[in-house]
This record gives C-alpha cells, structure tokens and sequence, in this order.
C-alpha cells in the first residue's frame, strides 16, 4: 500500500491480500472505492494470484456491493482494472446510478448512466465530508455479514 498518512485515512479494510480504500474521487460515484494488491511485485490483472483473485472477486467485491448498496442503493457496479496511472495491481468498484442521490445535502448525478463512468466531472470533497463516506461504509461492511443474501 502507499505509505502516506493521507492515503492511509482512506483504508476501509484491511484483508489477507488487498487492502479496500475509499477513492478520494467521490463525485458523482458516491462510494466509489479501491482494492490495492498488498503484494508489492504485482504491477498488472496478468500478475494477480488465484488467492488474490478469489480473494478480491468472491470477498472483497461482495462484500462492498452489499454495503453500498445499503447506504446508497446503486442499480449497478463497473469494476475496472486498468493500471494506466498507476502501475500496481489495483480495481476500482464504481457504483452507478439511473437518478440522483442526495447523500449528506449534496446531489449526486450520475452523467452518463448507460455508458462509461469517464470521463466525469471531479469537483474535490472536503476531507471530512469523504471521512463521513468512509465511517458509514465501514459500519455498513461490519454490518454486511448481517445481510448476505
């Protein structure tokens, strides 16, 4: 994982070989996360394990979806593994939504529903405003074992 004390206020979860982080890029995909690979060698999708794979696709993933879909019920998830910017083993959970969310007095639009989630605008959050994102998703992820369906 970076070690920067700014990106580590971000972790969610830490579990055997991801770690999931709240993406600091909340609008207009309220609850977009990540899953960083710990392993510090994997660079690309190609160099994923079995473990990590079965780890990030039958835990992590899951896991996420149920709790979003909680606090902001998403119609639906991209799920992108590119490792264009940065080169690590990493996915991005993008939920996607058919009509605005108003979550904490801030509307959420989604603007291209039907296509790619990107581009999309990027107005920055406030730090706490994005913490408040994390707690409710962290509770709802302590809660989501509660609820498999």
């Amino acid at each position: 994982m970076k070690n920067d004390p700014y990106y580590d206020k971000f972790i969610i979860k830490k579990y055997k070989y991801w770690v999931l982080c709240l993406h600091e890029k909340q609008f207009p995909y309220i609850g977009r996360c990540y899953a960083w690979c710990n392993r510090e060698n994997a660079e690309t999708v190609v160099d994923m394990t079995k473990d990590e794979s079965i780890e990030l696709n039958r835990v992590i993933l899951p896991e996420w979806n149920r709790a979003v879909r909680k606090l902001f019920s998403h119609d639906t998830t991209n799920f992108s593994i590119m490792c264009n910017e940065t080169r690590h083993l990493h996915a991005h959970f993008i939920p996607r939504y058919k009509m605005p969310r108003i979550v904490y007095d801030l509307k959420f639009v989604d603007p291209d529903f039907s296509g790619n989630y990107a581009p999309y605008p990027q107005p920055k959050l406030p730090l706490d405003f994005l913490l408040r994102i994390k707690r409710d998703i962290c509770k709802a992820l302590d809660d989501s074992h509660l609820n498999k369906t």
